[in-house]
Protein backbone atom coordinates (compact mmCIF):
# COMPACT_ATOMS: atom_id res chain seq x y z
CA UNK A 1 0.00 0.00 0.00
CA UNK A 2 1.56 3.66 -1.09
CA UNK A 3 2.43 6.03 1.36
CA UNK A 4 3.48 9.63 0.60
CA UNK A 5 5.53 11.54 3.21
CA UNK A 6 5.64 14.87 2.95
CA UNK A 7 8.91 16.79 4.85
CA UNK A 8 8.66 19.97 6.60
CA UNK A 9 10.04 23.64 5.75
CA UNK A 10 8.98 24.35 3.59
CA UNK A 11 12.15 23.98 1.67
CA UNK A 12 14.11 21.50 3.69
CA UNK A 13 14.83 17.83 3.26
CA UNK A 14 13.43 14.47 4.39
CA UNK A 15 15.83 11.26 5.78
CA UNK A 16 15.91 8.04 5.05
CA UNK A 17 15.08 7.44 8.70
CA UNK A 18 11.56 8.52 7.83
CA UNK A 19 10.65 5.39 6.59
CA UNK A 20 10.71 3.63 10.07
CA UNK A 21 7.31 4.77 10.79
CA UNK A 22 6.27 2.42 7.85
CA UNK A 23 6.39 -1.11 7.69
CA UNK A 24 8.29 -1.99 4.94
CA UNK A 25 6.53 -5.52 4.33
CA UNK A 26 3.30 -3.55 4.07
CA UNK A 27 3.87 -0.04 2.48
CA UNK A 28 5.39 1.71 -0.26
CA UNK A 29 7.21 4.18 1.11
CA UNK A 30 7.15 7.48 -1.67
CA UNK A 31 8.84 10.62 -0.80
CA UNK A 32 9.67 13.80 -2.40
CA UNK A 33 11.33 16.84 -2.39
CA UNK A 34 9.31 19.76 -3.04
CA UNK A 35 9.71 22.48 -5.01
CA UNK A 36 13.47 24.15 -4.88
CA UNK A 37 14.00 21.46 -2.02
CA UNK A 38 17.20 19.75 -1.45
CA UNK A 39 17.37 17.22 -4.64
CA UNK A 40 14.65 19.40 -6.79
CA UNK A 41 16.00 21.38 -9.13
CA UNK A 42 16.16 24.86 -9.70
CA UNK A 43 17.45 24.60 -6.09
CA UNK A 44 15.83 26.89 -4.17
CA UNK A 45 13.49 28.40 -6.79
CA UNK A 46 10.60 30.69 -5.75
CA UNK A 47 9.33 31.73 -9.08
CA UNK A 48 5.74 29.15 -9.54
CA UNK A 49 6.35 28.09 -6.03
CA UNK A 50 3.27 27.77 -3.83
CA UNK A 51 1.00 25.44 -2.32
CA UNK A 52 -1.23 24.96 -5.11
CA UNK A 53 1.63 23.87 -7.20
CA UNK A 54 2.76 21.34 -4.44
CA UNK A 55 -0.56 19.99 -4.14
CA UNK A 56 -0.72 19.57 -8.44
CA UNK A 57 2.63 17.81 -8.22
CA UNK A 58 1.33 15.10 -5.96
CA UNK A 59 -0.61 14.30 -7.97
CA UNK A 60 1.16 14.44 -10.90
CA UNK A 61 3.46 12.27 -8.97
CA UNK A 62 0.28 10.13 -7.94
CA UNK A 63 -0.75 9.29 -11.72
CA UNK A 64 2.98 8.78 -13.31
CA UNK A 65 3.32 5.95 -9.97
CA UNK A 66 0.12 4.63 -10.88
CA UNK A 67 -1.01 4.74 -7.47
CA UNK A 68 -4.87 5.08 -6.99
CA UNK A 69 -5.28 5.95 -3.32
CA UNK A 70 -2.27 6.53 -1.11
CA UNK A 71 -2.32 7.37 2.98
CA UNK A 72 -0.68 10.92 3.52
CA UNK A 73 2.56 10.96 6.29
CA UNK A 74 3.80 14.12 7.00
CA UNK A 75 4.91 17.06 10.14
CA UNK A 76 5.15 20.75 10.50
CA UNK A 77 5.45 22.36 7.41
CA UNK A 78 3.78 18.54 5.76
CA UNK A 79 0.62 18.39 7.71
CA UNK A 80 -0.68 21.76 6.17
CA UNK A 81 0.02 20.59 2.96
CA UNK A 82 -1.30 17.32 3.57
CA UNK A 83 -4.54 19.06 4.64
CA UNK A 84 -4.61 21.20 1.44
CA UNK A 85 -4.16 17.90 -0.59
CA UNK A 86 -6.89 16.31 1.46
CA UNK A 87 -8.76 18.79 0.82
CA UNK A 88 -8.37 19.22 -2.42
CA UNK A 89 -8.58 15.57 -3.41
CA UNK A 90 -9.84 13.47 -0.52
CA UNK A 91 -11.21 10.80 -2.86
CA UNK A 92 -7.56 9.91 -3.39
CA UNK A 93 -6.58 9.93 0.62
CA UNK A 94 -6.91 6.43 2.64
CA UNK A 95 -6.02 8.17 5.44
CA UNK A 96 -3.42 10.93 6.93
CA UNK A 97 -0.94 10.60 9.71
CA UNK A 98 0.25 14.05 11.21
CA UNK A 99 2.83 15.96 13.61
CA UNK A 100 3.62 18.97 14.49
CA UNK A 101 0.69 20.43 13.14
CA UNK A 102 1.33 23.90 11.50
CA UNK A 103 -2.04 25.76 9.82
CA UNK A 104 -0.26 28.49 8.09
CA UNK A 105 -2.23 31.42 10.75
CA UNK A 106 -0.78 34.95 11.36
CA UNK A 107 -0.76 34.21 15.17
CA UNK A 108 1.90 31.53 13.94
CA UNK A 109 4.55 33.68 12.81
CA UNK A 110 3.68 35.68 16.13
CA UNK A 111 4.11 32.86 17.97
CA UNK A 112 8.09 32.14 16.42
CA UNK A 113 8.90 35.75 16.25
CA UNK A 114 7.06 37.92 19.24
CA UNK A 115 6.12 35.03 21.63
CA UNK A 116 9.20 33.28 21.44
CA UNK A 117 10.88 35.55 23.68
CA UNK A 118 9.16 34.90 26.64
CA UNK A 119 10.44 30.77 26.36
CA UNK A 120 13.80 31.63 25.19
CA UNK A 121 15.02 35.15 25.21
CA UNK A 122 18.63 34.22 24.82
CA UNK A 123 17.90 32.25 21.39
CA UNK A 124 15.51 35.31 20.93
CA UNK A 125 17.84 37.78 21.38
CA UNK A 126 20.50 36.14 19.22
CA UNK A 127 17.51 36.49 16.17
CA UNK A 128 16.88 39.94 16.96
CA UNK A 129 20.26 41.66 18.01
CA UNK A 130 21.62 42.12 14.74
CA UNK A 131 18.49 44.28 13.32
CA UNK A 132 18.23 48.01 13.41
CA UNK A 133 15.40 49.17 15.66
CA UNK A 134 13.77 50.08 12.97
CA UNK A 135 13.31 46.33 11.61
CA UNK A 136 12.28 44.79 14.72
CA UNK A 137 8.81 45.40 14.38
CA UNK A 138 8.91 43.03 11.68
CA UNK A 139 11.49 40.70 12.36
CA UNK A 140 10.19 37.76 9.75
CA UNK A 141 10.73 40.66 6.92
CA UNK A 142 14.14 41.45 8.24
CA UNK A 143 14.96 38.14 7.79
CA UNK A 144 13.48 37.36 4.51
CA UNK A 145 15.57 40.66 3.14
CA UNK A 146 18.30 39.36 4.42
CA UNK A 147 18.24 35.83 3.09
CA UNK A 148 17.08 36.82 0.40
CA UNK A 149 20.32 39.10 0.02
CA UNK A 150 22.78 37.61 -2.66
CA UNK A 151 25.61 38.45 -0.80
CA UNK A 152 27.16 36.05 1.70
CA UNK A 153 28.19 38.49 4.41
CA UNK A 154 24.37 39.16 4.52
CA UNK A 155 22.55 36.01 4.08
CA UNK A 156 25.20 33.94 5.92
CA UNK A 157 25.00 35.56 9.45
CA UNK A 158 21.41 35.33 8.77
CA UNK A 159 20.75 32.39 8.14
CA UNK A 160 23.19 31.15 11.18
CA UNK A 161 20.65 33.16 13.30
CA UNK A 162 17.69 31.99 12.23
CA UNK A 163 18.57 27.88 12.22
CA UNK A 164 19.87 28.33 15.60
CA UNK A 165 16.05 30.16 16.61
CA UNK A 166 14.16 27.42 15.07
CA UNK A 167 16.27 24.42 16.64
CA UNK A 168 16.06 26.05 19.58
CA UNK A 169 11.92 26.52 20.06
CA UNK A 170 11.58 23.35 18.85
CA UNK A 171 12.05 21.84 22.23
CA UNK A 172 13.80 18.98 21.06
CA UNK A 173 13.89 16.60 24.40
CA UNK A 174 15.08 13.09 23.69
CA UNK A 175 15.35 12.11 20.27
CA UNK A 176 19.06 9.94 19.02
CA UNK A 177 21.72 11.53 17.77
CA UNK A 178 21.82 9.35 14.97
CA UNK A 179 17.97 11.23 14.14
CA UNK A 180 19.66 14.76 14.23
CA UNK A 181 22.17 14.95 11.50
CA UNK A 182 20.90 17.33 9.00
CA UNK A 183 20.82 16.19 5.62
CA UNK A 184 22.30 18.51 2.90
CA UNK A 185 24.93 21.15 2.30
CA UNK A 186 24.49 25.15 3.54
CA UNK A 187 23.55 25.52 0.32
CA UNK A 188 20.48 23.46 0.51
CA UNK A 189 19.38 24.96 3.51
CA UNK A 190 20.14 28.71 2.34
CA UNK A 191 17.43 27.37 0.01
CA UNK A 192 15.32 26.11 2.29
CA UNK A 193 15.28 28.99 4.56
CA UNK A 194 14.43 31.17 1.44
CA UNK A 195 11.77 28.86 0.00
CA UNK A 196 10.70 28.75 4.01
CA UNK A 197 10.18 32.61 4.29
CA UNK A 198 8.98 33.06 1.54
CA UNK A 199 5.82 30.32 2.16
CA UNK A 200 5.72 31.92 5.64
CA UNK A 201 5.46 35.89 4.20
CA UNK A 202 2.94 34.77 2.40
CA UNK A 203 0.69 33.02 4.32
CA UNK A 204 1.48 29.93 2.67
CA UNK A 205 -0.43 31.14 -0.30
CA UNK A 206 -4.07 30.87 1.40
CA UNK A 207 -6.71 32.41 2.54
CA UNK A 208 -6.09 33.07 6.45
CA UNK A 209 -7.51 30.35 8.61
CA UNK A 210 -8.24 28.29 5.14
CA UNK A 211 -6.97 24.67 6.40
CA UNK A 212 -8.58 25.55 9.97
CA UNK A 213 -12.15 26.51 8.65
CA UNK A 214 -11.99 23.65 6.62
CA UNK A 215 -11.16 20.90 8.06
CA UNK A 216 -14.78 20.07 9.16
CA UNK A 217 -14.74 19.22 4.86
CA UNK A 218 -12.79 16.08 5.61
CA UNK A 219 -15.45 14.25 7.63
CA UNK A 220 -15.33 10.40 8.20
CA UNK A 221 -11.38 10.59 6.38
CA UNK A 222 -9.00 8.31 8.84
CA UNK A 223 -6.76 10.57 10.69
CA UNK A 224 -4.02 10.94 13.61
CA UNK A 225 -2.91 14.27 14.67
CA UNK A 226 -0.25 14.04 17.47
CA UNK A 227 1.78 16.73 18.85
CA UNK A 228 4.40 17.37 21.44
CA UNK A 229 3.22 19.48 24.41
CA UNK A 230 6.18 21.34 24.77
CA UNK A 231 6.61 22.28 20.87
CA UNK A 232 7.15 26.08 20.92
CA UNK A 233 7.34 25.74 17.04
CA UNK A 234 3.83 24.68 16.45
CA UNK A 235 1.24 25.45 18.98
CA UNK A 236 -0.19 22.63 20.27
CA UNK A 237 -3.58 24.66 20.51
CA UNK A 238 -3.28 23.88 16.13
CA UNK A 239 -3.77 20.02 16.92
CA UNK A 240 -6.34 20.38 19.55
CA UNK A 241 -8.67 22.99 17.37
CA UNK A 242 -7.97 20.53 13.83
CA UNK A 243 -9.18 17.61 15.31
CA UNK A 244 -12.13 19.50 16.92
CA UNK A 245 -13.36 20.21 13.49
CA UNK A 246 -12.15 16.96 12.04
CA UNK A 247 -14.13 14.55 12.95
CA UNK A 248 -12.63 11.53 11.73
CA UNK A 249 -9.34 12.40 13.53
CA UNK A 250 -7.87 11.01 16.79
CA UNK A 251 -5.74 13.79 18.75
CA UNK A 252 -2.56 12.21 20.54
CA UNK A 253 -0.98 14.77 23.08
CA UNK A 254 2.65 14.27 23.68
CA UNK A 255 3.95 15.52 27.09
CA UNK A 256 7.90 16.09 27.60
CA UNK A 257 7.88 16.14 24.00
CA UNK A 258 9.37 19.18 21.29
CA UNK A 259 8.75 19.14 17.54
CA UNK A 260 10.59 16.68 16.32
CA UNK A 261 9.24 13.52 14.74
CA UNK A 262 11.60 11.05 16.43
CA UNK A 263 10.43 12.46 19.95
CA UNK A 264 10.22 8.92 21.53
CA UNK A 265 6.32 9.58 22.91
CA UNK A 266 5.52 11.18 18.83
CA UNK A 267 7.40 7.96 17.64
CA UNK A 268 5.18 6.08 19.11
CA UNK A 269 2.10 7.95 18.25
CA UNK A 270 3.20 8.00 14.57
CA UNK A 271 3.96 4.21 14.47
CA UNK A 272 0.73 3.28 15.88
CA UNK A 273 -1.10 6.04 13.29
CA UNK A 274 0.64 4.15 10.26
CA UNK A 275 -0.68 0.27 12.13
CA UNK A 276 -3.78 2.03 12.74
CA UNK A 277 -3.97 2.76 8.53
CA UNK A 278 -3.22 -1.03 7.50
CA UNK A 279 -5.89 -2.84 5.54
CA UNK A 280 -8.21 0.40 5.26
CA UNK A 281 -8.28 1.28 0.91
Amino acid sequence: MPVLFLHGGPGFTWSGHNRRFCDPAYWRFIGFDQRGAWRSTPLGELHLNTTAHLVADMERIRRHLGVERWVILGGSWGSALALAYALAHPERCIGLVLWGIYLGLASENDFNYVTSRKLYPEAWHVLVDPLPEAERGDILAAYRRRILDPDPTVHLPALKAWLHHNWVTANIKAVPAEFLRPEGSTEVLLAGARIALAYFSEAIWLPEGELLRRAHELGALPGLVTHGRDDFVCPIENAFDLTRAWRGARYVPVEHAGHHPFEPGLAKALLEGMEAMKGRR
